[in-house]
């Protein structure tokens, strides 16, 4: 794909450029949220309550970042797991996706299973293979077989966290696993790390073959500009077609809720960048009971749809992040009505 030269938001031509045409703005976000929270409210008492019937999803709309969180009993984590989530089972994210409409959904390994992908597996399954897809998180030493396990499972990418105290691989490792997963199966890679420090990086990451997909909006976990080197290193892997981001999990870099003002300004940044290397993710489930500092400041889902078509600021926008751009991601076949969206 041919890209304009690269041009810094903070450069004024950088907004010269008119909205996408053909588009209405989508409700305000004040309504947006008012419209939801009576929904909000129901969910919490969704166990006590007879099944309804629901509106059918919107054909092709993409959660892509959700864990699962099974029975302990069946899905044992890790002896050194860092995190202690509690249950959140695929059949509590369910209720979640089908109350929202979504249709289809991107579970990412979590990192207290280590590289035991017997929960992420499970919670495929239940989804269905045309439904989900699934971003495990293997080590160097994970065999051929189980890669191809995996595969056969709905995976089509492996995950870095590099985030303490959650990273369970060295940085050294991922050049090489990165190369075999590709290599093999043609998947590409998922990376958590703090998006401040993203040039120290640039390199290895330009040098991983594939596509590479930031979490969290590039998880900046403190303000920055955007003259700031992470986010300017940011800025060139997009424009060098390496890195897409999931515009997910304000909260995890912005502690002012509900509108994240800090985390807005980078996601419009990025919108108006290059809406074709962005996806959108709920960061399901909410960890109640974890840490309730960090409880408080998690948005429900519905809300994150409102900031969504908040920052896309045009219905046009907001479909591609959604339907079109995860398709090609997360090579789901094209929703019924569009062309193929293969590549």
């Amino acid at each position: 794909m041919v890209k304009t030269p690269l041009i810094l938001p903070s450069d004024p031509s950088f907004y010269e450029l008119p909205p996408p045409p053909g588009s209405e703005p989508p409700p305000s976000f004040q309504a947006r949220l008012s419209s939801l929270r009576d929904a909000e409210e129901d969910e919490q008492h969704e166990e006590d309550r007879e099944p309804e019937d629901t509106a059918p999803p919107r054909p092709g709309t993409c959660d892509s970042h959700i864990q699962v969180f099974p029975d302990p009993e069946r899905f044992s984590p890790a002896a050194d797991a860092a995190l202690t989530p509690g249950e959140h089972p695929v059949a509590d994210y369910v209720r979640t996706r089908d109350r929202l409409r979504l249709d289809r959904t991107v579970v990412v390994q979590s990192c207290i299973y280590g590289t035991n992908h017997d929960a992420l597996l499970d919670a495929l399954e239940h989804l269905g293979a045309d439904r989900s897809r699934g971003v495990a998180a293997v080590g160097p030493d994970v065999s051929d077989a189980e890669l191809r396990d995996l595969n056969a499972g709905g995976c089509v990418a492996t995950h870095f966290q590099m985030r303490e105290p959650w990273r369970r691989i060295d940085w050294n490792d991922t050049g090489r696993i990165a190369a075999r997963v590709h290599d093999l199966l043609n998947w590409n890679v998922g990376l958590q790390m703090d998006g401040r420090f993203l040039m120290e990086v640039e390199d290895r990451i330009r040098s991983w073959p594939g596509r590479v997909v930031l979490d969290h909006i590039g998880c900046f976990l403190g303000p920055v500009s955007d003259r700031d080197p992470g986010f300017r290193a940011l800025l060139r892997l997009i424009d060098a077609d390496k890195v897409w981001v999931t515009l997910s999990g304000p909260e995890e870099s912005d502690p002012q809720h509900p509108r994240y003002p800090h985390a807005e300004r980078l996601a419009r940044m990025l919108i108006r960048f290059a809406p074709e290397r962005l996806v959108w993710g709920s960061n399901w489930p909410r960890l109640v009971g974890t840490d309730p500092i960090r409880d408080r400041l998690r948005p429900p889902e519905g809300q994150l749809l409102a900031l969504l078509d908040q920052w896309c600021e045009d219905e046009g926008l907001r479909d591609r992040i959604l339907i079109d751009n995860a398709a090609k991601l997360w090579r789901f076949p094209a929703p019924e009505g569009k062309s193929s969206v293969a590549g």
